[in-house]
């Protein structure tokens, strides 16, 4: 998918290697340097420092036993259209169109060239030039155009035409790009070696699911047919829309009517700038326009029988070109880019691709720091919330990969300040209460991700490493008080209607009175789930350097969020894809839970529910938890023969499993691998069945902090 690279080399704390030679393409360089922390003090970099690598643990044999890598399948051309390859067919590379395709009356869409650019950058040694740089998706598209107007992404206009925006519509910032040498080259915004899937169940590409089938589908659908014709029509206040072709316009409106702001893990405040804002910046950018539509099309198509990978991927083709295109052309950057980035990289978290996910997150920080200061974000909504956006992959980037956050604590304090005075001058507003707690739990990750990649390095003592993290702790007390002020004593569930009795299968009892909100409140439900989350993950951590783990109070929490998470899920009038804003901690849980059949039972049920709504697990997280369960089947699937699992899901995972199998540097590997999740786990096979997995576990780099690394065997 897409891969973003700093010409100067990876960011800080990120230890890269030298050398990129798996890097295939390059991208423009204007938002791609290196992400520079500021010369400070503070606990959160040492940029005096010389960069030391964590030493290796001398007891690898402890560790977790990765996976066996897939075997591969043989190769093929990749010079062959997109539909021909996704039919298993040979494809005769005729251009424009391919014999197979005329003849079948079928799209062929040809991955683009790889074009080399003149210039050079004679500072680089050879190990470290960058590749060459993919111009656009078609020699048709690379010849003409200016790009002198925000509103124009690509010269050639498919569905959406310049003259139809309104002239009065224009971004809140843009800046022009004068910093950085166009002469500068960097890893492509697209990795175009990825190839459509090796599928049978898209023979006939998009023509086995055309908008017909879905629209038929919703129409038997009663009320839900009903109101998708009012979203449909709700979209015509968006400037130009009559004059998009029909599949754009069905997408858009499914996006207003079907996507929310839990698609986007964020809360009911939100609601405003998913469903009106990103899409009339969308209409107005066609890089943009091609990102939404794209990931409403892959809703859209997971929840169809006959779904295609090729029906959101040829969207999403058109979102990477055109912004591609439109970052060589463009003199400044804009928040229609900055979009248009979050929104590729929310689409490839979906995917499973985190390793892209990276790459897009990287650019991201770069334009938001050429656009915006940490009080220029906090002038309005808008900022803000794309801010939050953005804070989210910056946070969870740092924590999974045991690396500091990249972009500077400045930014975080300056937004959870005014966030907290906000609320204070108006302290009944639940969305500004929303917000805070957002704001607030973004800087404590932020804060425990540099206090692990700190200690990782050997960068600070004992004693510092534990008042950092007494400070933490007291963040997390102080979230927690704060979410009590959220509750709603008339909201709270106290009674269920139509209740299952309990079989021997249920680990909790989900009915007990007050332990949920009703629909009224249910994101104050799922903040709470964030927090449990939350201080999972930092005790765990903790836990690790500090040798005093204690898995018996890990498995009491993984237990009470599991409860927690059942009642929701029991409750009659929950939110349709509300399970999508549990997935990190419902995932998280799963590390601690009893090992007995029943409770890993539960835990797969569920997470194969997450998958089935769209969002594809990271491999390396099935692998380790087939290992950590011993159950190899889970691999491929969470539940026995293949139960429920959408085929456009197994499609995916065969896809985006070969994007990463070579990661450009050690920082994507340990977000690949999920490092900081499984560290130093092991099953101990000694362990009996139908009690506690017995688990080995070592910290992740103890020089500095101790003065002696053995492994010592933890059980609950």
């Amino acid at each position: 998918m897409s891969s973003y690279f700093p010409p100067g080399g990876p960011a800080e704390g990120y230890d890269a290697p030298s050398t990129h030679a798996a890097a295939q393409f390059a991208a423009h360089p204007d938002i791609l340097t290196t992400p520079q922390y500021p010369h400070t003090n503070s606990v959160w970099h040492y940029s005096h420092q010389p960069h030391m690598p964590p030493p290796e643990t001398p007891h690898a044999h402890f560790q977790m036993a990765s996976a066996p890598s897939d075997r591969r399948k043989h190769k093929r051309t990749r010079s062959g259209c997109f539909t021909c390859r996704s039919r298993r067919v040979k494809c005769d590379e005729t251009h424009p169109i391919c014999d197979r395709c005329s003849k079948g009356n079928r799209d062929c869409v040809y991955p683009p060239p790889q074009v080399r650019r003149t210039g050079s950058r004679t500072n680089l040694g050879a190990a470290e030039k960058p590749p060459t740089i993919p111009e656009s998706e078609s020699s048709d598209e690379n010849n003409g155009g200016t790009g002198k107007s925000w509103k124009k992404g690509t010269e050639k206009k498919e569905e959406l035409k310049e003259d139809d925006h309104p002239s009065s519509v224009s971004p809140p910032v843009s800046r022009p790009r004068a910093t950085i040498s166009r002469s500068q080259s960097a890893q492509s915004l697209v990795r175009r070696k990825g190839r459509p899937p090796k599928s049978p169940s898209d023979a006939h590409g998009r023509d086995n699911f055309p908008i017909s089938d879905m629209i038929s589908t919703i129409s038997g659908c009663g009320n839900e047919a009903a109101t998708f014709e009012c979203s449909l029509k709700g979209i015509s206040n968006l400037p130009g829309v009559s004059k998009l072709k029909y599949d754009v316009q069905f997408f858009l409106a499914y996006h207003r009517h079907i996507i929310t702001f839990r698609h986007y893990f964020m809360r009911q405040d939100a609601q405003s700038f998913i469903t009106k804002d990103l899409l009339m910046y969308a209409v107005q950018y066609e890089p943009l326009l091609y990102a939404v539509i794209g990931f409403s099309a892959y809703i859209c198509s997971i929840r169809h029988p006959n779904g295609k990978l090729y029906t959101f991927l040829k969207y999403y083709n058109k979102s990477v070109t055109g912004l591609l295109k439109s970052l060589s052309t463009n003199s400044t950057h804009h928040d229609a880019m900055l979009l248009t980035i979050l929104q590729l990289a929310t689409f490839e978290e979906y995917l499973g691709d985190w390793v892209s996910v990276i790459d897009h997150h990287q650019a991201a920080q770069r334009m938001l720091t050429e656009l915006y200061t940490p009080e220029k974000i906090n002038e309005n909504e808008f900022r803000r919330y794309m801010f939050l956006w953005y804070a989210r992959f910056d946070v969870v980037s740092g924590i999974l990969a045991g690396s500091e956050a990249i972009l500077s604590p400045e930014w975080y304090i300056a937004c959870e300040s005014f966030a907290v005075e906000e609320e204070a001058k108006d302290p009944g507003n639940i969305n500004k209460q929303f917000y805070t707690c957002a704001i607030r739990t973004r800087r404590v990750g932020m804060d425990m991700a540099s206090l692990i990649a700190n200690a990782s390095r050997m960068l600070i003592s004992t004693e510092e490493f534990e008042r950092q993290n007494h400070d933490i702790t007291a963040r997390l007390d102080k979230i927690q008080e704060a979410w009590n002020s959220l509750a709603s004593p008339d909201h709270l569930v106290m009674s269920f209607p139509n209740k299952v009795p309990l079989g021997p299968d249920d680990i909790v009892d989900p009915y007990v009175p007050g332990r949920i909100y009703d629909e009224s409140y249910w994101d104050v439900n799922c903040c709470l789930v964030d927090i449990l989350g939350t201080r999972m993950m930092h005790q765990y951590q903790t836990g690790l350097f500090l040798q005093q783990l204690d898995l018996a109070e890990l498995q009491s929490d993984a237990l009470e969020l599991c409860g927690l998470i059942e009642t929701m899920e029991r409750w009659p009038n929950k939110p349709k894809d509300w399970i999508i804003q549990v997935q990190s901690s419902l995932a998280l849980s799963t590390l601690f839970i009893p090992s007995d059949e029943k409770h890993i039972m539960w835990c797969r049920k569920l997470l194969a529910k997450v998958e089935q709504f769209g969002f594809v697990y990271p491999s390396a997280f099935r692998s380790k938890m087939a290992d950590l369960w011993q159950l190899p089947e889970l691999r491929w699937w969470w539940l026995r023969n293949d139960e429920g699992c959408p085929k456009l899901v197994r499609e995916i995972r065969e896809w985006t499993g070969e994007r990463e199998l070579n990661p450009r540097d050690t920082f994507r590997e340990d977000v690949r691998d999920l490092k900081t999740m499984f560290w130093r786990m092991s099953v101990d096979d000694t362990s009996s069945s139908g009690s506690c997995t017995s688990s080995t576990l070592t910290p992740p780099t103890t020089v500095g902090l101790y003065s002696e690394t053995s492994p010592s065997e933890l059980t609950p």
